[in-house]
């Protein structure tokens, strides 16, 4: 189990969605692109800190953490906002502002980062996966959270 993992779930280490797409399964990694993306925690949350003030979500924040390395030759920007979170079939877009940490990061190649990407679901919803891109025009990729 995950670093930082928060509850239990009763998902299956590999479940399909809607998509045809397998997740892979937790504590494993997946390549899009030129980015390879491996999920190191979740928590929940009802607010997150920004830089001016906080927010306090509609539903509940669920908060993935993840590893994100370059293994292509050039430097490549990894943004949370073409991330997404699959729950109960439902894709949702990350909750993000300009002035959040990870919002937008330049990898060089070889390196990583750890990410936040944080998302505004339904109180006690029960995600399968995040669906991690290179790119916002990328296929994607599942990781089971």
């Amino acid at each position: 189990e995950a670093a930082g993992r928060t509850g239990t779930s009763s998902v299956p280490s590999t479940s399909v969605m809607p998509t045809g797409k397998v997740a892979a399964p937790v504590g494993s990694s997946v390549r899009d692109g030129k980015f390879e993306f491996e999920v190191l925690g979740v928590d929940r949350s009802a607010s997150k800190e920004g830089v001016f003030r906080s927010e306090a979500a509609k539903g509940e924040f669920f908060i993935v953490h993840l590893r994100v390395t370059n293994i292509g030759d050039d430097a490549r920007s990894f943004s949370a906002s073409s991330q997404h979170l699959i729950v109960n079939g439902n894709k949702y877009d990350a909750t993000i502002s300009i002035t959040d940490e990870n919002w937008m990061e330049d990898i060089n190649p070889g390196l990583s980062i750890e990410a936040n990407v944080t998302f505004d679901i339904p109180p006690g919803a029960t995600p399968e996966a995040i669906e991690v891109h290179d790119s916002m025009f990328s296929w994607g990729a599942l990781l089971a959270v």
